[in-house]
């Protein structure tokens, strides 16, 4: 019952549609031809770093030298714990260090700040 009250559409493969004009052919870039085409290693690596530093922008706004801080910090602990025997607690220093070395770059240094109240009130 739908189908009789429902238009069906005309399509007329001779002409032209108006709306939608043909695309104007591409002028040939200027550069090297023997490189066209040729998606380098150095490519991949800028196109990974490119897509994770969006990434991170997208999820840590605001805080992106603090988390790059905590990685650092955190391949800093696993290279130190792969040398010689240091407790798992190394790592979580090495991470709330790299926190908090990357909140002081990015302008916001909580964690710093935190430690300095702390600090000043049981001196007192």
């Amino acid at each position: 019952m739908a189908d009789e009250k429902t238009p069906k559409p005309k399509i007329n493969v001779g002409e032209k549609d108006e709306r939608a004009p043909e695309p104007a052919p591409a002028a040939p870039e200027p550069g090297p031809s023997a490189d066209e085409g040729r998606y380098t290693v150095g490519d991949a690596f800028r196109d990974g770093v490119s897509r994770l530093s969006a990434w991170v922008r997208r999820t840590f706004p605001g805080q992106e030298k603090a988390f790059w801080g905590a990685i650092i910090g955190l391949l800093a602990a696993i290279v130190f714990l792969a040398v010689g025997p240091w407790p798992l607690v190394v790592i979580a220093i090495f991470v709330f260090v790299g926190v908090a070395a990357g909140q002081v770059l990015d302008g916001d240094p909580r964690i710093v700040n935190t430690l300095r109240h702390l600090f000043n009130r049981n001196s007192q």
